[in-house]
């Protein structure tokens, strides 16, 4: 068995039965939310809630309140039988701090797993490169929980919502991602909202997403945009400070500028060949708050959009050659915000 996507894996654990559980899981890697969701779920297949307390365990490595832990006694509830029950559930946290020594007890449990539990494995972003980490890779099922890109953050927000039995256009699931960031416990603070919010209505519309969810940060990425346009440097640095207050990352920041210039560009582009304005938006990719980026684009020149985006282009070279980031990214904004005329290069 080799290792699994998260969204195979998610695919497959809609149709799984108890019946059809894996005796060792092995998850790993930098999103914990989803970690925590897919255990809930296995749980919400094994474990009948009056028996929890008997046939679910979790143990943690590295705790500094239980640095007795061992894989002994992770292994010795493993090997007890369920309460009432057909199986129970043994999760081990942080399993990348198990110590070397300890490999062999877990190697032997594995070749011959208890029938009626059910061990997850958990690590966090990368596992300790050991035999026998890539022996239970080769022998159950393992995944790797990377941070979802951006386009599959928005289809699992339509995903989520379909499971709460309700609709959501891509758009609005769009301006969801774009109001809460990438953290996904906050969009799905967010939908829960929204649910409540919509109550009886099976779709949740743009509308509702502006309305329920548009104040959730007291600063976002997206609103520095239309104060760049305006060329605004006092208050465009302003909010880029209040956004690293916040633990905004540096990158996300320069990309989303980067993608709101690019569509600046492809707005002219399309236009320029006598397209309807309404349709070069739609084109440049912009589904909501249309009026807005036309207000915004027009206080732009065209001539001197390619010379942001080299100026773009060159701020990203420079924080990867190892320049500071924050600075960078000031600097960035100074240049963006100086009247075409006095526009020069980074350095």
């Amino acid at each position: 068995m080799s290792l699994i996507k998260y969204q195979e894996f998610k695919s497959k654990l809609k149709s799984l039965k108890k019946s059809f559980l894996s005796p060792v899981y092995l998850f790993y890697g930098a999103e914990d939310y989803l970690k925590n969701e897919t255990v809930s779920f296995i749980e919400s297949i094994i474990i009948e809630p009056s028996t929890k307390d008997l046939n679910y365990s979790i143990f943690y490595f590295g705790d500094k309140n239980n640095s007795e832990i061992s894989i002994e006694t992770v292994l010795q509830s493993a090997n007890s039988y369920p309460f009432v029950s057909d199986k129970k559930l043994v999760v081990v946290k942080n399993i990348n701090k198990l110590p070397e020594s300890q490999d062999n007890l877990l190697e032997t449990y594995i070749d011959n797993p208890s029938t009626t539990s059910c061990l997850i494995l958990i690590g966090t972003e990368k596992l300790p490169k050991r035999v026998l980490f890539k022996k239970i890779e080769n022998m159950y099922p393992t995944v790797n929980f990377y941070h979802l890109f951006e386009h599959e953050i928005r289809h699992w927000i339509v995903e989520e919502i379909k499971l709460l039995k309700k609709n959501i256009s891509y758009s609005a699931a769009e301006m969801l991602f774009n109001i809460t960031g990438r953290n996904l416990a906050d969009i799905r603070r967010e939908i829960d909202k929204l649910i409540l919010y919509t109550d009886v209505k099976s779709e949740i519309t743009l509308e509702d997403v502006e309305s329920c969810c548009g104040y959730f940060k007291e600063n976002t990425i997206f609103e520095l945009l239309p104060v760049l346009a305006r060329k605004e440097l006092h208050q465009a640095i302003k909010i880029l400070i209040n956004l690293f207050s916040n633990g905004e990352n540096e990158f996300a920041i320069l990309s989303t500028i980067s993608d709101r210039y690019k569509k600046y560009l492809k707005f002219y582009e399309v236009r320029d060949k006598g397209i309807a304005e309404s349709e070069a938006i739609t084109q440049a990719g912009i589904n909501f708050y249309q009026k807005d980026f036309l207000k915004d684009v027009k206080l732009i020149k065209k001539e001197n959009i390619l010379d942001s985006l080299e100026k773009i282009l060159n701020t990203e070279l420079g924080i990867k050659s190892g320049k500071n980031s924050k600075i960078q990214i000031e600097k960035l904004l100074f240049e963006l915000c100086k009247p075409a005329s006095q526009t020069g290069n980074l350095s």
